[in-house]
């Protein structure tokens, strides 16, 4: 789903001329039954042919022409594209973002709102016939009518013998650290954070969705995750796994089984790429037989994805036949020029964030303070209304002439 557009107010269409096909190009969008205006921008000559076309050197500077000669907001304009470092620059100014083409591994830490492979799923998506990836619809709207899909790409993985096995990764969408400063008030990742410690109705609904669609396309003989650490387990922190009802996995006569068992405790948090690969190494084995068996295996947040990775190796050393990983968000590592605006209370001004309530586990925003306010007065603001006056304060500035001399 979109980050920072409005879904009802598109206005504009940003086509990259130096990687779309010109039936992309020449398209005519429309939303509603009315056409969208689009403008097709390169970094060339080759295209100043093509009826509103402009030629650009830096995308800021684009952004802004397009958003000042339009006379749109940034949230009414999406940019398609099959370069995904051209929609990284625009996810980073809060443009809209659709990817023609498969994700892959290396793009994980830079998830577009889209990813499509035609220009039929295009029109899908700009008319909200599409609305998303699955785990981000049902944190926002717990269930939707409307067409979802899992975010995919493969990785291929080293066994300990020198061969080579493929893994497929299905991703419910994307999550968003705070210290990013991107989006602090994301439902998906603020779901992500309560899992950690109680039920979540919506997670459970994700991985029963999930693991279904794959049972379909898959001939799979059992599902299983990823088991508490030794000093978890001593503690006795939460089972989240364990704690999962997945009620229509059951009425198909599946369910998860415990295939693995953590042999030792390690931490990721602060560690690079190697040091996590090396500090995973050897904390799992296979406790049942897995020999000739196609594995789902599922998991809450793909950092790097070291853990979830070397559980996966260990079940094919085991004989597993095939193993598919389904993680519920993958870790994004955006970074944004713009300063985040938050909601404030109309009470007392301070922040409103992300509530979740206890008993039906909608979310909402609240005042951060609202133990200090007179009276018990309340201040709450419904999860979809608050997210919709985040993009409008959010949108990317017009700045002209004048306001750069000021700024040097």
């Amino acid at each position: 789903m979109w980050k920072w557009t409005r879904p009802d107010n598109i206005q504009l269409l940003m086509l990259d001329g130096d990687t779309l096909e010109e039936e992309f190009l020449t398209y005519p969008y429309s939303k509603d039954g009315k056409i969208i205006k689009k403008i097709i921008v390169t970094k060339t000559d080759k295209l100043i042919s093509y009826e509103n076309s402009i030629m650009y050197f830096d995308l800021y500077d684009l952004i802004q022409e397009v958003m000042e000669k339009e006379k749109c907001e940034s949230y009414a304009i999406i940019s398609i594209s099959k370069d995904i470092l051209f929609l990284k620059s625009m996810i980073e100014y809060h443009i809209g973002t659709i990817l023609v083409g498969n994700l892959i591994h290396d793009f994980l830490k830079n998830i577009p709102d889209y990813d499509v492979l035609t220009i039929k799923q295009i029109v899908e998506v700009l008319n909200y016939d599409r609305k998303g990836y699955c785990a981000e619809i049902f944190a926002t709207y717990e269930s939707s009518k409307k067409t979802m899909s899992l975010l995919f790409c493969n990785e291929s993985i080293t066994l300990a013998d020198g061969s080579e096995r493929v893994v497929d990764l299905y991703f419910g969408g994307r999550y968003y650290a705070n210290k990013h400063m991107y989006i602090l008030n994301d439902p998906l990742s603020h779901i992500v954070k309560q899992f950690k410690s109680r039920y979540v109705k919506v997670v459970d609904l994700f991985f029963d969705l999930a693991c279904r669609y794959i049972a379909q396309i898959e001939n799979v003989d059992s599902f299983t995750y990823i088991p508490l650490k030794p000093a978890d387990i001593k503690e006795g922190k939460f089972d989240r796994f364990n704690n999962l009802k997945l009620i229509g996995l059951k009425k198909e006569n599946m369910q998860l089984d415990t295939f693995l068992r953590c042999i030792k405790d390690f931490s990721q948090k602060g560690n690079d790429l190697y040091v996590r690969r090396e500090i995973v190494k050897g904390a799992f084995e296979v406790i049942k037989d897995v020999e000739n068996k196609t594995i789902v295996i599922i998991d809450d947040v793909f950092s790097t994805g070291s853990t979830i990775l070397e559980a996966v190796k260990i079940l094919y050393e085991a004989g597993a036949k095939k193993v598919i990983a389904v993680l519920l968000s993958v870790n994004q590592l955006t970074e944004s020029s713009i300063k985040y605006k938050n909601l404030k209370c109309n009470i007392c001004g301070s922040n409103m964030k992300l509530r979740m309530n206890k008993s039906s586990g909608q979310l909402f925003f609240g005042c951060e303070n609202y133990q200090e306010h007179e009276n018990g007065k309340s201040s709450t603001i419904d999860l979809l209304s608050g997210m919709d006056t985040l993009k409008e304060i959010n949108k990317l500035e017009v700045v002209d002439i004048v306001d750069l001399q000021d700024e040097f």
